[in-house]
This record gives structure tokens, C-alpha cells and sequence, in this order.
């Protein structure tokens, strides 16, 4: 599990009691050599409670300027290699210089733009209610903007109704709202429950309840079986030629 936030809140969710090594130490060591799986082990938290490694993400926010985007590739291309499966907790932000016309505004997302590219699987979660479905069909929007395929896709609702009304109507208001987005999806929403004891089950380092997690995992598995799994050296990004005095077109002051 891989804490990619801006924000980071793996470190308090685990009660790690540090934050160091994480995500910073990691894609370092990556700047300047090519660490072998034991080494990139190394640098992650073992969860033994949930049967996983953890990540830690950035100690702050403005951390993001010390990440250098080959480091980056480098360091998830090379925890690709040295787990089974690996899990990642990342922004929904995926601008770049092409559409602001700022190399800042994309260093700051090399994160979110480059592991949305490079997953095989890009799971989008909302709320059922309506800024959360707004939100949701914007997000897909943007993502299939920046390349990501329609059918790697997949839209999560979380807190969602346990009627099998409640979930159609979410489904259908997912549909209509998307419009051309929502067309090119493969996937319907998945839908997890509304559960009240999740922060004293993540507090207590307790197992997540089987009904809540056991449907989505085995959804997730079934579509990772179908789809064309990435290299672990990921898709990477294409450079695009741009046009002298083309940065900045359409932006006003």
C-alpha cells in the first residue's frame, strides 16, 4: 500500500508512530541508482496486523517539489517488481503543462499523472450523493482526458444504499450525468456499504469486515483476470511537441 496524496494520512490511519522512511526516501533512492527488491522492502512499514507493507507518504504538502518525475517512474516501476500486487492512495489531479500551460502545476501532479497512467486497474470512489456524483463524472472525465483507458476504469460508490433500487437509481444517475464519458465506460459502479465501526476496526488494526470488502475484492480480481496487465517499467509519458507561443492559448488574466 502506497500513500501518493499530496496530503498524506496513511501514517495517522496506521498509527505508524513515524514518518520516515516513506515515499520521499524512496523515490531518492531511485535519482541516483537502481535499489534491488530486498532494498525497496526495506524502506516500507510492515503492517503485520493487515498482512501488508505500507508506504508512507509525503511528510507535507509542499514536500511534492523534491520529486523528480524519472525518480518516480523509477521508484513504482521497481515496487512493481518487487510485490505481487501493489496498492496506491493518490490524488485525483491530473493536469499538466498542456492544459495550463505551468511545468510547476505538472511537477506537482507527476504523481497522480503518472500512476493513473501506468495502473491497470484506476479505481474512482464517491459519495452517492450529489456533489459526489458530480465529482465522479468530472474525475472519470478528466482521466479519460489525460489517456487513461476507458476500460481500466472502474467508478466505486462508497456509503452506498443496500437496496437494489438504491444502487440502480446511483447507476443510472452515473450514466446520464457522464454523458460521452459515461458511454465509453466497460464497468458499472461498484458498491460498498455503509459501515459505522470502520474507525475503531482501522484503530484496533482489527481485519475489515468480510461483507464490506470480499464483493469488491473479488470484483477487482476479475477484472484485473481480463485486462491487459502494464510492464512493471509502466506506459510512461509521450513527449508532445509544442508549438511556439501555443502555451497560454485561451487563458485570460
Amino acid at each position: 500500500l502506497v500513500d501518493a496524496a499530496l496530503d498524506a494520512s496513511q501514517a495517522v490511519l496506521h498509527d505508524t508512530g513515524d514518518v520516515v522512511p516513506g515515499l520521499q526516501e524512496l523515490v531518492e533512492a531511485h535519482r541516483t541508482g537502481a535499489p534491488e527488491p530486498d532494498q525497496v522492502r526495506a524502506l516500507t512499514w510492515h503492517c503485520a496486523e493487515h498482512g501488508y507493507d505500507l508506504v508512507l507518504g509525503l511528510r507535507r504538502h509542499r514536500d511534492w517539489t523534491v520529486l523528480r518525475p524519472r525518480a518516480v517512474e523509477a521508484a513504482f516501476a521497481a515496487l512493481r517488481r518487487s510485490y505481487s500486487v501493489t496498492v496506491v492512495d493518490v490524488d485525483d489531479d491530473v493536469e499538466g503543462a498542456a492544459l495550463t500551460g505551468s511545468t510547476d502545476v505538472e511537477d506537482r501532479n507527476v504523481l497522480a499523472r503518472h500512476l493513473t497512467r501506468t495502473a491497470d486497474l484506476v479505481l474512482v470512489t464517491a459519495r452517492p450523493d450529489l456533489p459526489g456524483l458530480h465529482r465522479l463524472v468530472r474525475t472519470l472525465g478528466h482521466l479519460l482526458e489525460h489517456g487513461v483507458e476507458a476500460d481500466r476504469l472502474v467508478p466505486v460508490i462508497t456509503r452506498a444504499p443496500r437496496s437494489a433500487r438504491g444502487r440502480a437509481d446511483v447507476s443510472r444517475a452515473v450514466a446520464e450525468l457522464a454523458g460521452p464519458a459515461g458511454a465509453a465506460l466497460t464497468t458499472s459502479p461498484l458498491f460498498v456499504a455503509q459501515r459505522k465501526d470502520l474507525d475503531a476496526v482501522q484503530r484496533d488494526a482489527a481485519p475489515l469486515p468480510r461483507p464490506l470488502v470480499d464483493p469488491l475484492g473479488a470484483a477487482v480480481e476479475a477484472l484485473l483476470a481480463r485486462t491487459e496487465p502494464i510492464g512493471p517499467d509502466g506506459v510512461g509519458e509521450v513527449p508532445v511537441p509544442v508549438r511556439p507561443g501555443s502555451l497560454g492559448e485561451g487563458m485570460t488574466a
